[in-house]
């Protein structure tokens, strides 16, 4: 199958330690005593384990890897003792449990992490109370874990769970609650992108559903035109395009929308039924217009902001293969940015052709030229902080087994098409089927032409690689 292998969260959400723990309880009824924490000490017996013992390690790998189990062995050894002086429940164990569970995690024990991360947030909610959100690095912790080990449905339910966290700490319509909102639904449209299956429109459920809540809770903080409504109306008209690429592929795929509820308990929130309006095209074309309108009208709002917003609403557009439209949005925002006088910035965003959110079932692209990122990320709030985005759609793969690729040169016409494609390499060289597949998944593909002058011209060459697994 193409390569649709998932990265992970960024290190300072996973590697953040708690807040010193204060007591507190665990409400009646909804903890159980859980057994023990058992972590072997040594490496572990799976694949995935750096084993110091293998003749093929070098020197350093080797002493980094035995240096590794010793640190596991001595966070196991000083929560042995923590547990026999202090008792199980020691909030110290805590910070103990979640340190161990990042360190097997660097190490690709994977599952023993998972034991840590859970075990710290039950000692941690036994110490600070259920809603405390001092857990929210353990969950981050096992939303990562999840991710790498391709449990994309418990990565998803560990989700929830951190939202229902910060729901329950400032409440429904807390704009405190929209980082974490748009980062979810951001996740699940990369989730679903990255394997678009009939089940897997959960995925825009719930990204409808961040969305719709995000927009309300911000109108709501900040009026309805403020500019932090651009980047979540953004997103909001991405969900529409794949809620249109999956009616038109699954006709039926929502009829009962009870899995949901079943699958994701602290999802409920979500509209019962948001696949009603069908019309998902001119829902997000009103999403973008209104971008749009908010950018014209803010006078906070830059040149840069203006062209983005263009710029954005072209490449929206170009999914749908309504070329001469958003051609038209590229030169309205080539005409914003000549203003700036800033010939870097044009060059930056009209001057290379950019790969578009690819289609459903294709494989992972990068090029030796142009950024490939598959979602445009949402503008972040003025006053919010922007919140990291775990790019679930970069290429991890285990580095003892390397992914087959094909290397392609690609001309990119004036309209964003592929046109001339040939084949430069193939790795490995006797790989079955791999070129064909390669070109399928580019003549699926979309681009943003590039431009000189104001004017879309094309490209000639443009490397790209495909990665196959």
């Amino acid at each position: 199958m193409l390569l649709l292998t998932f990265g992970s969260l960024p290190a300072a959400q996973a590697d953040t330690p708690a807040d010193p723990p204060k007591k507190g309880t665990v409400e009646q009824g909804t903890e159980q005593h859980e057994p023990r924490l058992a972590i072997q000490s040594g490496p572990a017996h799976d694949e995935t384990t750096v084993q110091t013992e293998k003749s093929d390690l070098q020197p350093t790998e080797a002493a980094e890897a035995a240096e590794a189990a010793q640190i596991i062995a001595d966070y196991q050894s000083a929560i042995d003792r923590r547990e026999a002086l202090v008792g199980p429940f020691d909030p110290e164990l805590s910070e103990l449990t979640f340190a161990l569970g990042n360190t097997l995690q660097r190490q690709n024990r994977l599952e023993e992490a998972i034991q840590a991360f859970r075990h710290a947030m039950y000692v941690n909610r036994v110490n600070n109370g259920v809603y405390s959100l001092s857990q929210e690095p353990m969950l981050r912790g096992i939303i990562n874990a999840h991710i790498q080990l391709g449990f994309i449905t418990e990565a998803a339910e560990a989700y929830q769970k951190l939202l229902w966290l910060h729901r329950k700490t400032y409440g429904a319509d807390d704009p405190r609650t929209l980082p974490l909102l748009d980062e979810i639904g951001q996740w699940h449209l990369r989730a679903y992108n990255a394997r678009g299956r009939r089940d897997d429109i959960y995925h825009l459920n719930i990204a409808h559903g961040v969305y719709n809540q995000a927009l309300a809770i911000t109108a709501k903080q900040h009026g309805e035109d403020h500019l932090s409504m651009t980047g979540l109306l953004y997103n909001s008209a991405m969900t529409d395009y794949y809620l249109d690429r999956h009616q038109k592929k699954f006709a039926n795929s929502w009829e009962n929308t009870d899995l949901l509820s079943e699958r994701f308990q602290q999802a409920r929130w979500v509209a019962d039924d948001p696949f009603l309006n069908k019309n998902y095209f001119q829902n997000g074309r009103r999403a973008n217009a209104r971008m749009i309108d908010i950018l014209e009208q803010d006078p906070t709002a830059s040149a840069a902001d203006k062209a983005n917003g263009y710029i954005k609403t072209g490449d929206w557009l170009m999914l749908f293969n309504l070329t001469g439209p958003a051609i038209d949005a590229y030169q309205q925002a080539y005409r914003v940015l000549q203003q700036t006088n800033d010939t870097a910035l044009i060059t930056a965003l009209l001057g290379e052709p950019k790969m578009l959110p690819r289609p459903i079932d294709s494989g992972i692209m990068t090029t030796e030229s142009v950024v490939t990122d598959q979602t445009t990320p949402a503008e972040p709030s003025p006053e919010q902080p922007e919140t990291p985005t775990p790019d679930i759609t970069k290429a991890v793969t285990n580095p003892s087994i390397p992914a087959a690729y094909v290397m392609l040169s690609v001309d990119i016409s004036k309209k964003g098409q592929p046109r001339k494609i040939t084949t430069l390499s193939i790795y490995p060289e006797d790989g079955d089927g791999l070129e064909s597949r390669a070109r399928k998944t580019i003549i699926d593909t979309r681009f943003r032409p590039r431009f000189d002058n104001g004017q879309p011209v094309p490209t000639e060459a443009l490397p790209v690689k495909v990665l196959i697994q």
